[in-house]
């Protein structure tokens, strides 16, 4: 049976955290709370053809908070159930709400002991941190022990990513706290390499210790789902596209074992996927594709081309098509998706995919690149606490599309998904 997916994100919590994340945003309520009806997920059924949807359980609040967002959507499951679509239990990954947990020793640092941010009100979570690890091990196996059919952890995301990398100079990435100087120590002998000049040992060693500390922390979750009976799940992100060892701190070689499916969340949708042509033809589980044009917060609702255009595309190429159903900003208001204005794709044939990746190899840095790190250096946490932080900074950037072309930016400066570092 051809899987189609849903990523919808409902319920309180979204609405929640969508306060938290922004400054005074509007917000159609209503169109998050009704995701999850038996009017909604029948319309899904019968036009898309849906067969699994991604809800939320835990945006990262604490657990008191979150007890009505969790009894939200089990509440709410025997609908799914109703109309055969498998849920997967949608918990935010290595980040938390600042405020709720302002007197834990959970949260990333830089070398100066700043909090890494990851949005407004978050911060990023460290894997080697015993208290952060263990709250995202608690929620999985709480997710568990309700009737899903998966449990899905969003951003694998160890530290802040480069925004340069290169053999023999590298921006701050990743994570300085005690708990990975302390590890880095005793795994390779030397401290862990926090200045802008590296050598290509240094880097390696460097993305070693991420996979690893990451990897540890994946296995464990999915031994959890699998004891349980459960699909696990991981947001890939575009791993052709960000380098993901340098960008998320994994390897796809190594977490695909861990996987169930994979799940690419890109901004693919203007140019297409046909890069993902190797994965696809390598994957030997489910692949879903879920595509923006801008991104989260920038893509109005799509029109019924755009949907029919990416259900063609999944034909062509053999994914499974994934439609997000949340987080369109239309004339300044966030909603869900108007599941009645949706009609049945109509499938077109296109081309078969030809891939256009290829693997780069990390070249020595340029005098204007060194300059670059040197005058970011110590600047890059307080850059990016201030552009989400300070509301008038946030909305001039929001309109200048900068947090998109960043990520082409980071794109462009690190390496291909897949490089080995040169002897």
């Amino acid at each position: 049976m051809q899987r189609v997916g849903l990523y919808a994100w409902g319920g309180p919590g979204t609405v929640r955290l969508l306060k938290t994340k922004y400054h005074a945003p509007r917000i159609d309520e209503a169109s998050f709370m009704n995701l999850y009806e038996p009017h909604f997920l029948q319309q899904a059924k019968q036009k898309l053809g849906v067969t699994d949807m991604w809800v939320t359980y835990s945006w990262g609040f604490s657990d008191t908070t979150e007890r009505q967002d969790r009894q939200f959507i089990l509440d709410r499951l025997p609908h799914f159930h109703a109309n055969d679509i498998a849920t997967h239990a949608y918990i935010q990954g290595l980040n938390l709400v600042t405020d709720e947990f302002a007197n834990a020793d959970v949260f990333c640092r830089d070398s100066k002991g700043r909090l890494l941010p990851y949005s407004k009100g978050r911060a990023l979570t460290c894997p080697n941190n015993p208290h952060a690890r263990q709250i995202i091990l608690d929620r999985v196996a709480e997710a568990c022990r309700g009737e899903f059919d998966g449990v899905f952890m969003d951003n694998v995301m160890f530290g802040l990513p480069p925004f340069l990398i290169r053999s023999d100079h590298t921006s701050f990435f990743g994570c300085s706290c005690a708990h990975c100087q302390a590890r880095f120590q005793a795994d390779y002998g030397y401290g862990l390499p926090l200045s802008a000049k590296v050598g290509q040992q240094q880097i390696a060693d460097y993305l070693n210790f991420r996979s690893q500390s990451v990897m540890t922390l994946v296995r464990d979750l999915a031994d959890i789902c699998r004891a349980a009976g459960k699909q696990f799940g991981v947001n890939l992100y575009d791993p052709y596209w960000y380098a993901s060892d340098f960008y998320f701190g994994y390897r796809l070689a190594e977490i695909s074992a861990a996987l169930d499916y994979y799940l690419i969340e890109n901004l693919a949708l203007r140019n297409g996927n046909h890069h993902l042509a190797p994965m696809l033809a390598a994957a030997r589980q489910p692949v879903f594709v879920v595509s923006y044009r801008e991104g989260i917060g920038r893509d109005a609702a799509y029109p019924q081309h755009v949907i029919d255009a990416i259900w063609s595309e999944a034909a062509a190429m053999g994914y499974a098509p994934c439609l997000k159903a949340t987080e369109y900003i239309t004339r300044g208001v966030w909603h869900a998706l108007d599941i009645d204005a949706v009609r049945p794709p109509q499938i077109r044939p296109l081309q078969r995919a030809v891939s256009t990746h290829s693997l780069s190899s990390l070249k020595a840095s340029s005098r204007w690149e060194r300059g670059l790190v040197r005058l970011m250096d110590g600047r890059y946490p307080l850059f990016a606490t201030a552009a989400y932080e300070n509301r008038y900074l946030a909305r001039l950037l929001d309109r200048l599309g900068f947090a998109t072309r960043l990520m082409h930016v980071q794109r462009n400066f690190t390496a291909s998904s897949g490089m080995l570092l040169a002897d």
